[in-house]
């Protein structure tokens, strides 16, 4: 009895299952990713020495696009059968939430940091391939530099980026999470918010612009058709900056926010 009551959370809300569970899970997923990913450098490669064609070397990148759709798919995936299977057991909806979020994170930054190591090797492959076979493989830079060079300028690119690549893929796996959980429990609901909000937003922008246009074209005066134009560009160059210059900060705060916002959604899911 002792020993029951002095158990931990950590033990209580079997947090350590939930961990084992998405270390399992999404390193599977995670190492799949990279092996295809390897799959097609070596192909990408071994074109080149059989068709004496150049090959396009863009240098050392973390691909952040890749992550970012993995991210998706895999949090899509532990809103919906994920949650639903740790909560089977009767685990706490806090530990599986908060497990949840870890996991994804964990497991996207170790696939950012994948395709980083990749691409770092799959230069050093080059370059070692240029040097030893110049007559069958031979590089075509997108740059007016060498291919050893540009290695070592996008490396130390890659490495000064990759603090703030770590911060947006956290920040996204908070927001497909939330965007998860959502779909799981009012699907439509959620589509008609994503899409008719910004549509909304976008036509209430246009009706003024759109009847303002007409009158002045109306009235066919060049000169103030010239000005309006002027004038809607201007405030869509502004708006662009505007996003631009603050989308950091957007970011950052709408994870924030739907830090919660998921946990409430989530925290109501049935145990089956």
């Amino acid at each position: 009895m002792q020993t029951t009551l002095d158990t931990t959370w950590w033990k209580s809300a079997r947090f350590s299952g939930v961990m084992r569970y998405h270390r399992k899970s999404l390193g599977k997923a995670v190492g799949i990713v990279l092996l295809i990913l390897t799959g097609a450098q070596v192909l990408s490669l071994l074109f080149p020495v059989f068709t004496g064609h150049a090959y396009p070397y863009s240098g050392v990148f973390a691909d952040l696009s890749v992550t970012m759709i993995v991210s998706l798919v895999c949090a899509s995936v532990a809103a919906h059968s994920g949650t639903r299977f740790l909560l089977r057991f009767g685990t706490s909806r806090l530990a599986v939430w908060l497990g949840n979020l870890l996991s994804l994170s964990i497991g996207m930054i170790a696939l950012l940091l994948g395709t980083l190591v990749l691409s770092i090797a799959t230069g050093g492959l080059v370059l070692w391939l240029s040097s030893a076979l110049p007559a069958q493989f031979s590089v075509k830079t997108f740059e007016q530099t060498t291919a050893s060079l540009m290695f070592q300028s996008t490396l130390r690119s890659a490495l000064a980026a990759l603090p703030a690549y770590i911060l947006y893929t956290v920040e996204w796996v908070c927001l497909f999470y939330l965007l998860g959980v959502c779909m799981r429990r009012k699907k439509w609901l959620t589509l008609a918010v994503i899409i008719g909000i910004p549509m909304l937003i976008l036509t209430l922008t246009l009706i003024p612009a759109v009847r303002q246009a007409a009158e002045v074209a109306s009235q066919a005066d060049d000169r103030q058709v010239v000005l309006l134009s002027m004038q809607w560009i201007k405030i869509g160059l502004d708006f662009l900056r505007f996003v631009e210059q603050q989308w950091p900060i957007i970011q950052l705060v709408s994870a924030i926010v739907s830090l919660p916002l998921s946990y409430l959604c989530m925290r109501s899911t049935q145990q089956p």
